[in-house]
């Protein structure tokens, strides 16, 4: 199980202008090596060649880090060709809609190098309150560490917007938990009820709303288009760094209520036995999305389904617990008791014309795709499970 730390730097304003001159250097470095090979790549010869550049910057930046550099860019140019790949076998993951060569560390708006400084494995120390790099540059350093094993390359970068230094430590571990049971969890993903779920051998379904989290986000896009606004009519421009840190500050409170819905989640999957959590897939839902104004822009801008998903199984794989997507397209619109398709929506209610099933859509979803796994349940079950929905929250 592969974790990365990441740590808040301290340095001095001595040690910020040595720092800031390895870390260009390093950016040049690549923007030399990903220039010569886009260029051979797009005249059709590929030239891997980088004894140039690695004689050029070890140097400055050591031997050691240039190596990291090259490492890096083959890597990256490596993931690019596996997915051209996939491309031209049809089995490019659906949610890559563009695919392009490795690109320069420059910001295209001012360009300015992005700074990025690449430490080996084996030339950096990690104490208590010091970072030991090469060249005795040793640098204070706050935050926790959490993740204890195998520490991989060590990537230092500069906060364009805050001029703050970040260090972000890889490291290999083992899951810190073990399984508990054989249980299965069914697990239906939506917008206002980022995740509604029913567990094996239970007849509760239970979800976490996003009633508040929303209200936010709807906040900060108002403070957003109120600094868009006068930015176009002051300055005739789009972007500056308040409004930057505005969008930062709008994603960041979203991701962060985000990863407590799915750490409770998780946890609590966990200590009732469960051994799998099969997902609803939900690729491609942006391109069919078809609804009014505001369903759309919450759908295309608000929803972060992949990141959701992302989250459930790095949380999962540190308790042992599998995640498994299927397709659950119908799945709120067949009536989990009578399986009619005639049925009533209206904002989360669900309604059957046949049998007269009243519920919740993302309840219906969610036992939906548990009886799709071939778990038949009573429909004494069905009625209380889909009905009474019970609603946790979470500490925000």
């Amino acid at each position: 199980m592969r974790r990365t730390t990441t740590f808040k730097l301290s340095p001095t304003k001595e040690q910020e202008v040595e720092l800031f001159n390895r870390a260009d250097a390093c950016a040049g470095m690549w923007n030399q090596i990903t220039y010569k090979r886009r260029q051979s790549f797009f005249s059709g010869q590929m030239d891997w060649n980088t004894d140039e550049a690695y004689h050029h910057y070890k140097k400055i930046v050591g031997s050691a880090s240039a190596q990291q550099i090259i490492r890096k860019n083959n890597e990256a140019w490596k993931s690019f060709f596996a997915l051209v790949k996939q491309k031209k076998e049809g089995t490019l993951p659906p949610h890559i809609n563009k695919i392009r060569p490795p690109g320069y560390w420059k910001d295209r708006r001012t360009g300015k190098r992005k700074l990025r400084y690449l430490v080996r494995c084996d030339n950096y120390t990690l104490g208590v309150t010091m970072l030991k790099l090469p060249f005795k540059l040793q640098l204070k350093w706050k935050g926790s560490n959490r993740w204890q094993g195998k520490q991989g390359r060590l990537e230092i970068s500069c906060d364009e917007l805050t001029g703050q230094w970040y260090a972000f430590m890889p490291v290999e571990v083992k899951p810190p938990h073990q399984l508990q049971g054989t249980k299965k969890a069914y697990v239906d993903l939506g917008v206002k009820v980022p995740i509604m779920a029913m567990l094996e051998g239970t007849t509760q379904v239970f979800g976490y709303r996003a009633n508040s989290m929303l209200a936010e986000w709807w906040y900060w896009n108002h403070k957003l288009a109120q600094h868009e606004s006068l930015l176009k009519t002051t300055n005739d421009v789009h972007a500056s760094k308040t409004f930057s840190r505005l969008f930062r500050t709008r994603k960041r409170r979203f991701r962060d209520v985000i990863n407590k819905v799915v750490n409770d989640f998780v946890i609590r999957c966990w200590s009732q036995g469960v051994s799998e959590i099969v997902l609803g897939e939900l690729t491609n839902i942006r391109a069919t999305a078809q609804f009014s104004k505001k369903s759309n822009s919450m759908i295309l801008l608000f929803w972060s389904h992949r990141y959701l998903v992302n989250r459930i199984k790095e949380k999962a794989e540190e308790y042992g617990i599998t995640v498994r997507e299927i397709d659950e397209r119908g799945t709120s619109s067949v009536c989990p008791r009578c399986g009619a398709k005639r049925i009533v929506r209206k904002g989360r209610l669900f309604r059957c014309i046949q049998c007269k099933l009243e519920a919740h859509r993302d309840a219906v979803g969610c036992v939906n795709i548990r009886l799709a796994q071939g778990d038949p349940l009573a429909a004494g079950v069905i009625n209380r499970a889909v009905t009474r929905p019970s609603f946790l929250s979470v500490e925000v």
